[in-house]
């Protein structure tokens, strides 16, 4: 990567830095344009620090207390939980935006924040960090420069200093996520229950069904499992034989994890049949792509329910007829200045193949100790935080 990329990448992170810091550290969709609560952004780094410094704790991955280095730091969600446990702290970003924000947040005279332009870390003597720390950095940055900065963790660190760094290894296919997350077979088993359903209903006429769904099966069932394979309750239609009139109708989040013997409350929202008559509302779960529950042997609930009466005729939606000359339009200023503005920042997203991490570490003098699976990229991609020693 030429110097002329790299600055280019450089701009993209001012960018965030000036149009939404916090987003661009950690960018949940639903905190976009400003809206993370300062409290609950830095409380999400003072947990993340708390979680990972357990692990390493755990897996007998001491470090001492001494100087630490995180590279990428942002606005310092985790640089300021991680500099209440060493005697003093550096946070490093390439962004001068992410760092003022940074040094305006921080309280702890023990850490500094400091700008690097720069594809490696130059302006930094070897032998520097008994604690070398990166997340939701590396794999923002193209693969060669990722190798150096990594070779570069094990070039600042003491001899027998720690070095812990996150970095996606490779995308999933759809096949691949589908397994990922699949339930054991043993966890397909739940109790339904209806608290209330309509007895009659218009043909095609929508309505509400409220039920509570218990866990009956030795695993938890989460809510948040990714999209595409998540876990919904939804429902069939059968005629009154019991043969199959509609086969997927209605759907509705599981809206809360259920452990073992827990139970909640559901409202699932459902269209009638268009053809006048009795019918059976059969209610189940399914893991999407995956199955319906039934067919692991879960039972299902059915109800009865008639049609009758003229068929529903929903209202059309309201047509937006508003003349082109009054939507919003640019001003001639804003037109003019937009070439000129440093341009929507964006999400590059790289992987470098675990294989070809390990090189690094070795050829950089390093000892892996741990390689863990943590989900950090999100659930497209295969992401590890290596946890590794200067020999």
């Amino acid at each position: 990567m030429d110097l002329q990329q790299f600055r280019k990448l450089a701009r993209n992170w001012d960018a965030f830095g000036d149009a939404d810091p916090l987003f661009g550290v950690l960018s949940d969709p639903t905190k976009f344009g400003g809206q993370w609560r300062v409290d609950d952004f830095f409380a999400s780094g003072d947990e993340h620090v708390k979680h990972w410094l357990d692990v390493l704790r755990k897996r007998g991955a001491t470090f001492h207390p001494g100087t630490c280095l995180d590279f990428g730091c942002g606005v310092g969600r985790l640089t300021r939980p991680l500099s209440g446990f060493f005697l003093q702290t550096v946070g490093m970003d390439v962004a001068k935006s992410m760092i003022d924000v940074a040094r305006r947040y921080n309280r702890n005279p023990r850490c500094q924040y400091v700008v690097n332009r720069d594809p490696d870390l130059r302006s930094i003597n070897s032998s520097t960090f008994d604690f070398v720390h990166s997340c939701l950095v590396l794999q923002h940055i193209p693969p060669d420069v990722t190798i150096s900065y990594i070779e570069e963790f094990f070039r600042v660190a003491k001899p027998g200093g720690l070095i812990v760094f996150q970095l996606a290894a490779e995308r999933l296919s759809e096949e691949a996520i589908t397994e990922r997350y699949r339930l054991p077979d043993t966890a397909y088993s739940v109790g339904l229950s209806v608290i209330d359903a309509p007895a009659v209903l218009r043909p095609g006429q929508p309505a509400s069904v409220r039920l509570t769904v218990t866990n009956e099966s030795p695993h938890t069932l989460a809510h948040d499992i990714p999209p595409g394979v998540h876990i919904t309750i939804a429902n069939h239609w059968l005629r009154a034989d019991g043969s199959v009139e509609i086969a997927d109708d209605g759907r509705a989040l599981l809206p809360e994890t259920l452990a073992p013997g827990q139970r909640c409350e559901v409202e699932l929202t459902i269209q009638a049949p268009l053809e006048p008559g009795e019918h059976l509302l059969e209610i189940d779960l399914v893991q999407e792509r995956v199955c319906w529950f039934a067919e692991k042997g879960s039972r299902t609930t059915r109800v009865p329910i008639t049609t009758a009466g003229s068929p529903f005729v929903p209202q059309g939606a309201p047509i937006d007829s508003a003349p082109a000359e009054n939507k919003p339009r640019l001003s001639m200023f804003r037109r003019w200045l937009r070439p000129f503005r440093r341009g929507t920042p964006t999400f590059e997203m790289h992987v470098v193949p675990r294989a070809r991490v390990e090189a690094a570490i070795q050829r950089a003098g390093g000892n892996l100790l741990h390689a863990i699976d943590d989900g950090a990229a999100g659930y497209r991609w295969l992401s590890y935080t290596y946890v590794a020693r200067k020999v």
